[in-house]
């Protein structure tokens, strides 16, 4: 890439400078009262026309360039004990973060009632003070955390356990442990981690925690209580029936943890065994019956809009589509690719709807005109969450669950610093959404029905209130 546009440049400058010699010496000959004046006119004609088009092709590679660095590159993300900048290092760095964000996120912040300055001159004090790199690490996690926005975060990597949480109010369960050589089981209440009673945890680990809403913030670092920037083992507090001990569980870095858990369960494809740290409500073998009882309820799980989910969407719905009540689960769904959002909303509108600046139109040979159940969670975010919005102000539609992430989005772009660190960060002023009242960030769409928090071994939830409507019909 480099290469290219560096061959690309030299290439424009050079016939810029070609041009350039050739009009001063065609209007040198023509001055001179030549008699092929004409000629010489046309040359300073074209030597005028291949500078400008070199100029606009200098300035779209800059464009190709800039779209490539903040959008198409793969970029990498450290360990906090990986870093090696030095103390100087990390104050340049950290002015060159200001910068970045002051002039990206302005709009945002004062949207958010978020002084900028303040926290930038606040943040900067504490730089000042950093020792080592990883201390400088822990920094920035809390900076972009105070940023309030789920799409802004520095690229930093967690060590993983194997063992997935779910959570109600202030309360965290195992809803999953992949590594067998400890002794953690589903439905295990957690006390307390490292000694720190569990709200208190949650509440230490929201400083670090990206997110557009506090709720939302609340959620997702309790769902990530077993992760960590930088510890490779804790000390869980675990509730079992009458029972209360101590478990120490290792953490791993993930390619690691990939590898130990396909050693563990003899798997030839890490995708047996891994699963994202969000894990989307299943639905219960005894509502699956009901399913298959009433066949004329379809049933469309959305994991995710990442490349594929289109196709994934279009062969369940061939089947689906067919029945008179549908239900749309998006819950646990993190968004993705926003080009797959736009491809799929078509074939579930049945009138055109406006988002941002973008005209969603129905796809009406094709889409859905049955009665359509949307379930929603407060993991319900960007792509998806701008999926329910759109999905909200049709007629046939009923939302249920819980108010979404807050965050539709917001144009984030990827940066880098010049001394390595590399960050994601939203660059979108916030939109009013079809609903004409709920902004696209920091507020979150409400549901049309509320449902309890429920946890996943629980079988009253946001689907089962859609069996519930459909039936009593």
């Amino acid at each position: 890439m480099n290469t290219f546009l560096n061959t690309g440049n030299i290439i424009n400058f050079v016939l810029i400078l070609l041009s350039l010699s050739v009009s001063v010496w065609c209007i040198y000959r023509w001055k001179r009262g030549s008699k092929r004046r004409k000629f010489y006119f046309v040359g300073i004609a074209l030597s005028v026309l291949v500078i400008a088009l070199c100029v606009r092709g200098i300035y779209n590679i800059f464009q190709h360039c800039d779209l490539y660095n903040k959008i198409i590159r793969p970029t990498k993300s450290y360990y906090l004990n990986e870093l090696t900048l030095s103390p100087e290092e990390c104050r340049e760095d950290f002015e060159e973060i200001m910068d970045i964000v002051q002039e990206n996120y302005a709009s945002l912040a004062h949207h958010k009632h978020i002084d900028l300055a303040k926290l930038n001159e606040a943040y900067k004090e504490e730089v000042s003070r950093v020792k080592d790199a990883e201390q400088y690490g822990l920094l920035l996690l809390q900076y972009f955390s105070a940023l309030k926005n789920m799409h802004t975060y520095p690229f930093f990597s967690r060590y993983q356990s194997g063992v997935y949480a779910v959570s109600r109010n202030d309360s965290v369960w195992i809803s999953r442990c992949l590594n067998k050589s400890v002794d953690l089981q589903r439905k295990d209440l957690i006390i307390a981690i490292d000694g720190m009673p569990t709200a208190d945890y949650i509440k230490k680990e929201m400083g670090i925690t990206p997110a557009s809403t506090d709720v939302a913030r609340k959620k997702t670092a309790a769902i990530n209580i077993f992760a960590s920037y930088t510890d490779t083992c804790k000390r869980v507090t675990v509730q079992r029936g009458d029972s209360v001990f101590d478990v120490l569980l290792p953490l791993f870095k993930e390619e690691e943890m990939i590898a130990a858990l396909k050693k563990q369960a003899n798997a030839t494809d890490s995708s047996r065994i891994y699963l994202p740290p969000s894990v989307a409500p299943k639905i219960s073998s005894l509502l699956a019956k009901i399913l298959k009882e009433y066949g004329d309820i379809g049933y469309i799980r959305i994991r995710d809009f990442d490349p594929g989910s289109v196709e994934d969407f279009c062969r369940q719905m061939k089947g689906e589509f067919k029945c008179p009540y549908l239900i749309l689960n998006l819950q646990g769904n993190l968004g993705g690719i926003k080009g797959n959002v736009m491809d799929i909303a078509p074939y579930l509108i049945s009138k055109p709807i406006t988002i941002g600046n973008a005209i969603v139109k129905s796809d009406t040979a094709k889409c859905y005109k049955g009665k359509l159940f949307v379930l929603t969670d407060g993991l319900t975010s960007s792509g998806a969450e701008s999926l329910v919005a759109i999905l909200k102000e049709q007629p046939n539609v009923i939302v249920i669950g819980h108010r979404t992430a807050g965050d539709c989005g917001s144009t984030a772009f990827n940066f880098k610093t010049s001394h390595g660190i590399e960050f994601k960060l939203a660059t979108e002023p916030p939109f009013l959404l079809p609903d004409g009242v709920t902004w696209s960030e920091g507020q979150g769409i409400a549901p049309d029905i509320e449902a309890e928090e429920n946890l996943p071994w629980e079988e009253k939830n946001a689907f089962s209130i859609a069996i519930d409507l459909i039936t009593k019909k």
